[in-house]
């Protein structure tokens, strides 16, 4: 079930990017839509988890439970500072050369944890799987098509979908410890957070698609756990 789920969301991605949907931009509350469902993902799915992982993480380490804690959380903001040091090099800031093409960098590395986590999770239960294929391969296929319309190609498409199945063959060969697992997910959360805010939501006017996006999310969720 897992490497459909890592196939559908590399087919997805080469899909969105495909030439005759680069003339046609997707309407901002489209987007946001998409961008709530995976906030909501990460913050009441993905944190409890990380939180339940954190004797995990001390059981790894040899840490304390306050430190296992200190670890994981440190992890996502690991996570979000990384996202924006890559921004900022995208862009050129505080005195660094602009890179534009940097911009791939961050939703390629998402792409290949993704991928990794399917293949190390394999889930005999379907639910769960689905529920994380659908909300983080729709984040996925947001940057996609953010990529495709800004870069003007769609070799990004292309790049992730690539960089999907390179993880899930990565986690089907070599599964990593359980710590080092949990460690990787918060790296995705804080990631996954920071982009969706600051590729997807440059605007206020966003905010309405984003809160029903979230509550759509939240409402399978509950509904599912």
């Amino acid at each position: 079930m897992t490497l459909v789920a890592a196939l559908a969301i590399a087919i997805a991605c080469v899909a969105v990017a495909e030439p005759r949907l680069l003339g046609r931009a997707w309407p901002d509350p489209v987007l946001s839509f998409g961008a709530g469902i995976g906030i909501s993902y990460v913050v009441l799915h993905l944190l409890p988890e990380l939180a339940r992982g954190v004797g995990t993480i001390s059981d790894g380490v040899g840490a304390d439970l306050p430190t296992g804690e200190v670890l994981v959380y440190g992890l996502v903001l690991v996570g979000i500072l990384g996202t924006l040091a890559l921004r900022a090099l995208q862009q050129g800031r505080h005195g660094l050369a602009p890179h534009p093409r940097i911009r791939l960098l961050q939703p390629a590395l998402a792409a290949l944890i993704v991928g990794y986590l399917l293949a190390v999770h394999d889930d005999p239960e379907i639910q769960p799987v689905l529920v994380f294929a659908l909300a983080i391969g729709l984040h996925i296929a947001l940057n996609v098509h953010a990529l495709a319309t800004k870069l003007g190609s769609p070799l990004g498409g292309v790049a992730l979908a690539v960089a999907i199945v390179a993880g899930y063959g990565l986690g089907s060969v070599a599964e990593a410890p359980a710590a080092w697992v949990a460690g990787i997910t918060a790296l995705l959360a804080g990631g996954v957070m920071t982009r969706t805010i600051h590729e997807l939501l440059d605007e206020e006017r966003h905010l309405v698609a984003l809160t029903l996006g979230a509550a759509a999310e939240s409402a399978l969720l509950l509904a599912l756990f």
